[in-house]
């Protein structure tokens, strides 16, 4: 069914043409080249928000629906229905009038009525979002309010993405969730705990300085595309607006990366600090869920910061001799509860094998292939099989899930791609495959995949490292040498940390002592720095963070080892995964953790570096 604007899809046509042409004649004067950039700028965003705004339909039905079971025993009945009633109202009128709009760019014929149109249909969806604030918040439990302030940031950042390249869209999503959040601190300050409603504010602002950059990024790719356009239309320049918009992707990754990165990192802090066993066993469940919410995002930061790794050039392949039962063991221990949990059998099979190469990186391929077969596959088994070709390692991951489609084979490799079948069930950025393909062109390995859609997929990748039974031909003295990380009691260590969050400071301490280690508190500032190393006779490992008040971790790191004329290992704490810090902290022998981290995570990191 066409728009009643529209009278005939001939007509509907025929505008296009007659727009295109315009635009492609605008230099025998027609119409000036600022209001054809308007024009063209216009045509990209209201694409680019109906495109955003379809894929996102069914998460529009399923979230208000999940809500009638989590909500349910606790809010007003007739607030209840006020609320659903409402909502069920405006995703109709969301999904009728997106499925309306065209979404092509070339294909549009009034910008500037898509995009009323848009900002309208998502504008209705965040109001209702607002309303159920206000309606249900003083009703229910604490663990319940977070919740859904968890939906509703989320819906705020997956708005980021979709509606901020258009700002009254943006507002029009975003405002009237945030408000009603926000002013709740104005009801009762036991409404939401202080240091929450501190950060959730914090969080919006983030998220306002985010959509802002990408919007201007946006712009600025749209506009250097159409200038392109403009002085190479014959060559169509494809090649140089595919440069231009990976620029811009990877500006964009690098400024979200780092500053959401920050608050996620206090919410991990503050999660382990939250004993679940104290809680009753309604609230268990909840926080329960948020913990899973939160291990997903932490997936999705660590695939952007192997993209980073991959594109400073910084990952090297380091070949050592292991047996092959290592890598199974592992990971087999990394996959079996993700499998597990979804009802799947996981077996891995490998014969008794010693390989020279390089175990890390196998196991992030691996850890990546399985991962990437759990989550598309809803019910059989999962199986890893370890073999050799012309004594050469060779690896398979084989699943019974949904396959995929001959057309989009070559295609999953790709940074960003996700299937448009699979987009809305699953969640992800679209990078596991693509890191796997630049990990194995790496170390020189080939990956192809065999698939059927409804059968399952294979993904099979020949390396180029020695695999044999043979103890002789491996050279079996380099097995025995000890690996640089090994596991260690951190009973009797001194372990200087330098940190500006009290909070966090206090979480370290607490875990690190428990585990036997003396803890020495650290200034950063130089004074009183000087004043503290001289009462300290020996550090066994410095845990830093690297933005602090008045300078970078990096530089107290040097100056705490040349105080004791030796190369302590040290540990820098940071969200910034861009690759001149990469280098720094590997030219001066640095060890990394990026944020957002757990505290478990803090204390095995340092067992395996302290002297």
């Amino acid at each position: 069914m066409r728009r009643a604007t529209f009278d005939t899809s001939t007509r509907k046509d025929s505008k296009a043409v007659k727009l295109n042409s315009e635009l492609s004649e605008a230099s025998h004067g027609k119409l000036k080249e600022d209001e054809l950039n308007k024009i063209y700028l216009m045509r990209e965003k209201s694409a680019h928000i109906t495109k955003a705004a379809r894929s996102a339909t069914l998460a529009n039905v399923l979230a208000p629906l999940l809500c009638i079971p989590v909500f349910k025993g606790e809010v007003d009945p007739l607030h209840l229905d006020i609320w659903l009633s409402y909502m069920f109202s405006v995703v109709v009128i969301r999904t009728w009038i997106v499925f309306q709009l065209e979404y092509k760019a070339e294909a549009i014929v009034d910008p500037r009525h898509n995009l009323r149109m848009m900002t309208y249909a998502v504008g209705i969806v965040g109001f209702g979002w607002g309303l159920g604030w206000v309606l249900m918040a003083p009703d229910l439990l604490m663990v319940n309010r977070m919740i859904y302030v968890y939906m509703i940031t989320a819906a705020m950042i997956a708005g980021m993405f979709a509606y901020s390249v258009n700002n009254a869209t943006f507002l029009a999503f975003t405002l009237p969730i945030m408000i009603p959040s926000l002013s709740t601190a104005l009801w009762s300050l036991d409404f939401l705990p202080w240091p929450f409603t501190v950060g959730l504010a914090s969080l919006y602002i983030v998220v306002f300085s985010i959509a802002k950059n990408f919007a201007r990024t946006f712009e600025e790719s749209v506009s250097f595309r159409f200038r392109n356009e403009r002085l190479y239309q014959e060559l169509a320049n494809e090649r140089d607006q595919s440069v231009a918009a990976n620029v811009a992707k990877s500006k964009f990754i690098a400024v979200a990366s780092h500053d959401l990165r920050q608050p996620m990192h206090a919410v991990n802090v503050y999660l382990d600090l939250v004993n679940i066993d104290n809680l009753p066993l309604a609230e268990q469940k909840s926080m329960a869920k948020i913990k899973n919410s939160i291990t997903a995002l932490n997936a999705m930061f660590d695939s952007l910061l192997n993209i980073s790794k991959l594109d400073a050039d910084v990952m090297q392949v380091n070949e050592r001799v292991f047996r092959l039962e290592e890598l199974a063991s592992t990971l087999h221990d990394l996959t079996e509860t993700k499998a597990n949990n979804k009802g799947l059998a996981l077996n891995i099979i490998y014969p008794e094998l010693i390989v020279r190469g390089d175990k890390l990186l196998l196991q992030q391929i691996m850890t990546n292939l399985v991962a990437n077969a759990i989550q598309y596959t809803e019910g059989g088994e999962i199986e890893v099989t370890f073999t050799t070709e012309q004594d050469h390692l060779v690896m398979k991951v084989r699943d019974t899930g949904c396959g995929i489609a001959e057309a989009e084979q070559q295609q999953i490799f790709q940074q960003f791609f996700r299937a448009d079948k699979t987009r809305a069930l699953h969640d992800g950025l679209g990078l596991g495959l693509s890191i796997v393909k630049r990990l194995c062109d790496l170390m020189g390995a080939e990956i192809r995949v065999v698939s059927e859609e409804g059968v399952g997929s294979c993904f099979i990748v020949k390396t180029t490292f020695v695999a044999s039974a043979s103890e002789e031909e491996i050279n079996l003295t380099r097995v025995i040498s000890p690996s640089n990380h090994t596991q260690q009691s951190l009973q009797g260590k001194c372990i200087a940390v330098i940190e500006d969050n009290p909070i966090i400071v206090e979480a370290y301490r607490h875990t690190l002592v428990n585990k036997g280690a003396h803890v020495q508190v650290l200034s950063e500032y130089e004074n009183e720095l000087d004043i503290q190393l001289e009462t300290i006779d020996h550090i066994d490992c410095v845990l830093c963070d690297y933005r602090l008040s008045e300078t970078t971790g990096d530089r107290l790191i040097e100056k705490i080892r040349e105080n004791f004329n030796e190369e302590i290992p040290a540990i820098i704490v940071t969200a910034d995964t861009s690759p001149q810090h990469l280098e720094l902290f590997s030219r001066h022998n640095i060890e990394v953790m990026y944020k957002p981290i757990d505290i478990k995570s803090v204390e095995a990191f340092i067992s395996a570096r302290a002297r």
